[in-house]
């Protein structure tokens, strides 16, 4: 009784910092890039630059859609299945990032997004056992 005491707490505890860890870096780039000039951004991530302002900073405001979304409906207690769509939204737009980045010859640079997938992935196999 006690291991699977113990097996659930550490499960849960997981799920928590995986949670805290993908709405961090979430938050961090979504506000980088809202708070960032494209200019300095550019020197950061070249495809900036390359295309649109506006989808630039609609990757910001679902980086943070996402930030939220994964993290606070849980812990508000709210509606915290919302956390399980959210990060099918974040499996979502990281795929699409490395679509994106793969077409554009860019292979070297979808490492977070795959450490990104994998994370959201181990959370979302906590939440389901």
């Amino acid at each position: 009784m006690t291991t699977h005491k113990h097996n659930s707490k550490f499960k849960t505890l997981t799920a928590w910092v995986l949670q805290f860890l993908l709405a961090l870096s979430l938050a961090y780039g979504g506000v980088l890039k809202l708070a960032t000039p494209i200019d300095q951004l550019a020197q950061m991530w070249p495809w900036v630059v390359q295309v649109p302002t506006f989808v630039v900073w609609g990757t910001a405001i679902l980086d943070l859609l996402g930030a939220i979304g994964i993290l606070l409906p849980s812990l508000l207690y709210i509606k915290p299945q919302i956390s399980r769509w959210a990060a099918f939204g974040i499996l979502l737009l990281m795929l699409s990032a490395i679509v994106f980045h793969l077409v554009r010859g860019e292979a070297t640079v979808i490492g977070f997004n795959i450490f990104m997938i994998v994370l959201t992935i181990i959370l979302l196999r906590l939440w389901k056992s």
